[in-house]
């Protein structure tokens, strides 16, 4: 299949994504926005580990959704609803990069493999650990199930520039923060690097 006909096919579907989207975390908007202006300045996402994030084994890895950015909003709305209901950790908020998928495959990211944890250990080489999340339907009082995510990794950490990327903010308001952000502290390369700023509660309401 050439390029030109493989874009095509996901223009043309609702289900799929041609984008990866990386989304931060923090126990406040304000704090996930802070982790969001922090990883610009450093122009790198650090990849997370067993103790940062949910990453078996012991290599980190950067995480990302394959999902359409509506879905990607369903997914935040079930994330509040279950840290609400849980009072559990906080896995990723409203702010975040999006990627290109050939771009980011080309850096090593590939879509992880959703099988039952002690199973897969035991077919991976260790250091292929950062690929497995744990998936088990056979006791449906405790379901473990995370395949709508459709979740990518990068082993690692994943360096940038500006024109690598789109910005996923949470509000109208986070749009503005951002902007005076830039302006305040002359960041005006990132302005007008970047491929373009997403407003999710566009997409939420």
């Amino acid at each position: 299949m050439e390029f030109d006909e493989w874009r095509e096919r996901y223009k043309n579907r609702n289900d799929i994504s041609s984008r990866l989207t990386h989304l931060t975390k923090g126990a406040t908007s304000e704090e996930a926005f802070q982790t969001l202006l922090k990883i610009l300045e450093m122009k790198k996402i650090i990849g997370s580990t067993t103790e940062t994030g949910f990453v078996i084994g012991d290599r980190p890895a950067t995480c990302f959704q394959e999902a359409p950015l509506n879905a990607i909003a369903e997914n935040l709305q079930y994330e509040k609803k279950l840290r609400d209901k849980l009072n559990g950790k906080v896995r990723y908020s409203a702010f975040g990069l999006r990627f290109n998928k050939i771009w980011i495959y080309k850096r090593g990211g590939r879509p992880v493999i959703y099988e039952e944890k002690d199973l897969m250990k035991d077919l991976l080489p260790e250091d292929e650990h950062w690929r497995i999340v744990n998936y088990n339907l056979k006791d449906v009082q405790h379901i473990i199930d995370w395949t709508h995510e459709r979740e990518w990794r990068v082993p690692g950490d994943v360096d940038f520039e500006y024109k690598d990327i789109e910005i996923l903010l949470s509000s109208n308001k986070y749009y503005k923060k951002f902007i005076e952000y830039c302006v305040q502290n002359k960041k005006l390369d990132m302005l007008q690097e970047i491929n373009g700023i997403v407003v999710l509660n566009t997409i939420y309401f």
